[in-house]
């Protein structure tokens, strides 16, 4: 018999058989139930039960049982030893207690694949591959993340499963300063991180994460359809918060549209992704609601009343550039998912409310949202009539992006963005160049935490520059969360100022610890926004890299399966899934002067590249050459 690895004991005894570097069978010389001893340190179970789900140890004794696979990975992200992926047919049952970890297994053989401490890849066992500048930090940063902070917050059925609302229920944060999920805000965040994460086992998350959002807004007691901004352990929600300004001046009711607009882009990605139109034909009047919930705080000027739309500790209480801009994509987003379904005349009116918003916010004040004197958007409008604003990115950069404002206006938020982007840049991301500049009266009685840096901010910030082009930029704001996080192995807070203005006190982050915000943020921008591996309606993938350098890449994961390299001679992808599947291209970020580009197949075909798209066979790679670019 071949001798236990230092990593593992086992009772009775196993029959080991290495099949490679990183892989092992043990056979259990005994019929029946057997037993694995290994160090302590922390599990994942996944159970493939009646549906997918992910159950992670506690900090505390813990057991787990599933029908599925498991991971056990040592306590601390550096440790020498390996995480184990262990897979077997049969029933797991996972005790973690003061003396280590025991995994017992109802019966037959296993498989163990070693891993680095935090694996480079997903909770499924696929794995990540980034040959690029700075690849390596990138990498330990997504791992570091996703197993230490995005994984652990799925507590649906450990510490949540006897809450009244178990089903869904994610964790903001693994310190103890939110006990509650918050659907208004948070899921987007979480949601985005794990759709990029790219698992079927993270697509389960998502799914049952939407469906407590939808079923939170049916139940709304006042038949509002309002989306609560938290739902507690003990079942209360909370579909508003009050605020008072930290001089007494001012109150307002705080999340009003909020998560009724994020559902909108919620569902979008999801669909995009999964293909699921069955999901989406049972859900459409859920989403068809929270959409006319929006559309009611609307005037007959097509202008957004509502609050404060990210920013919880500043008051808000009036017209909202930022919020409004949102809600305007997300209307957008439903009227392509009504299409799919062929609900033209509901398409038609979401378009009609998002066109109204549009003309709404490139309107000049008073009226409308632009400051013509100061010739950039305000962040917003209070019900007195009076403009507030502290030069706000996103109330800037979002009806740019997004399609909103005219010629004009977007050259001016250009040139602002450029003229602050040391302010803006501090630390992905600064919301306001002037934090500076509000006023007591402006800030709520919590404090002036959200003036500082935020990953939710960062997540619109990095898709700005994703829409410009600007992987260089992209590359820097990544590889900056990347090494603060490294410095707390991977355990990043909620608010970072960088000792900037109000936190002058030497520390680097503020508000909630173990926060899941820059986690998930983090993969998000990594995933979608540089390696630019997205989601379509119309193609299973949407390829749009924004690569700062040559490079190659190969995401195994189940949403993927691909790989590509990029010189600034050719684009390389190949399918490495077994199926065909099509492929929409934006390489206009690598070759911004080609004109045009050829697909090179390995028979030697050659023919222009149409439509933006390509249709890959399983296995098949093929090449991209530009045309028209300088030699």
């Amino acid at each position: 018999m071949t001798s236990l690895p230092l990593w593992l004991t086992a009772a009775p005894h196993v029959s080991l058989s290495q099949q490679g570097e990183r892989d092992w069978d043990l056979i259990p010389d005994a019929v029946g139930p057997w037993e694995l001893a290994l160090p302590h340190g922390r599990a994942v179970l996944v159970d493939a039960g009646d549906e997918l789900s992910v159950l992670p140890s506690a900090a505390a004794a813990t057991h787990l049982r599933g029908r599925g696979w498991c991971w056990a990975l040592p306590s601390q992200p550096g440790s020498d030893l390996p995480a184990l992926l262990i897979q077997t047919d049969g029933e797991l049952d996972l005790v973690i207690d003061a003396v280590g970890m025991t995994v017992r297994i109802s019966g037959g053989p296993a498989t163990v694949r070693t891993h680095r401490a935090r694996p480079h890849a997903d909770v499924a066992g696929a794995e990540l591959t980034l040959d690029i500048a700075d690849g390596a930090a990138l990498a330990d940063a997504y791992a570091g993340f996703y197993w230490d902070t995005m994984i652990p917050c799925v507590v649906e059925r450990t510490r949540a499963v006897d809450y009244p609302d178990a089903r869904g229920y994610v964790l903001s944060t693994l310190a103890s300063t939110y006990a509650g999920t918050y659907p208004d805000v948070d899921h987007e965040f979480q949601i985005k991180g794990r759709i990029a994460a790219g698992s079927d086992v993270d697509l389960a998350v998502v799914r049952r994460m939407m469906e407590l959002q939808i079923r939170m807004m049916r139940e709304d007691p006042q038949g509002l359809w309002r989306n609560p901004c938290a739902v507690q352990p003990s079942g209360d929600r909370e579909y508003h918060v009050r605020r008072s300004s930290m001089d007494g001046s001012q109150n307002a009711i705080m999340f009003l549209v909020t998560g009724n607009v994020e559902i909108l882009e919620s569902v979008w990605l999801y669909i995009a992704r999964t293909k699921d139109v069955d999901w989406l034909r049972a859900n459409i009047d859920a989403l068809e609601a929270a959409a006319a919930s929006v559309a009611d705080t609307m005037d007959h000027a097509g202008r957004l009343w509502g609050d404060v739309y990210y920013e919880d500790q500043v008051i808000k209480d009036g017209r909202e550039t930022m919020g409004a801009a949102l809600a305007s994509r997300s209307f957008r987003l439903l009227a392509e998912l009504e299409d799919l379904l062929d609900r033209a005349a509901q398409a038609a009116h979401h378009r009609d409310l998002s066109d109204q918003l549009d003309a709404s916010l490139r309107e000049p004040l008073p009226q409308g949202y632009w400051d013509a004197e100061q010739r950039r958007f305000t962040d917003w409008v209070d019900r007195s009539g009076i403009s507030h604003d502290h030069v706000h990115l996103l109330a800037n950069i979002l009806p740019v992006m997004f399609g909103a404002a005219t010629p004009e206006q977007s050259s001016d938020v250009l040139a602002l963005v450029a003229r602050e982007t040391p302010e803006f840049q501090r630390f992905p991301t600064f919301l306001s160049a002037r934090i500076a500049e509000y006023t007591d009266a402006e800030i709520g009685d919590g404090g002036p935490y959200d003036l500082c840096a935020a990953g939710r901010y960062w997540c619109w910030d990095a898709a700005f520059w994703a829409w410009r082009g600007q992987g260089d930029v992209l590359a820097e704001q990544l590889l900056a969360v990347a090494t603060e996080g490294a410095i707390s192995d991977y355990i990043m807070g909620e608010r970072y100022d960088m000792n900037h203005v109000y936190y002058a006190d030497g520390t680097t982050w503020h508000g909630a610890a173990h926060y899941y915000e820059y986690p998930c943020v983090f993969t998000w921008v990594l995933l979608h926004e540089y390696l630019g591996v997205g989601e379509s309606l119309t193609a299973d993938l949407r390829l749009s890299p924004r690569l700062a350098a040559p490079g190659s890449i190969r995401l195994d994961q189940a949403a993927y399966q691909l790989s590509y390299s990029f010189t600034p001679e050719a684009f390389e992808v190949g399918n490495n899934a077994g199926c065909e599947r099509r492929f929409e291209l934006d390489l206009s970020a690598l070759y911004p002067l080609a004109s045009g580009f050829v697909v090179a197949r390995a028979d030697g075909a050659e023919s222009a590249l149409e439509a933006a798209a390509v249709l890959l066979a399983p296995g098949e790679t093929v090449t991209i050459r530009p045309v028209g670019e300088p030699s």
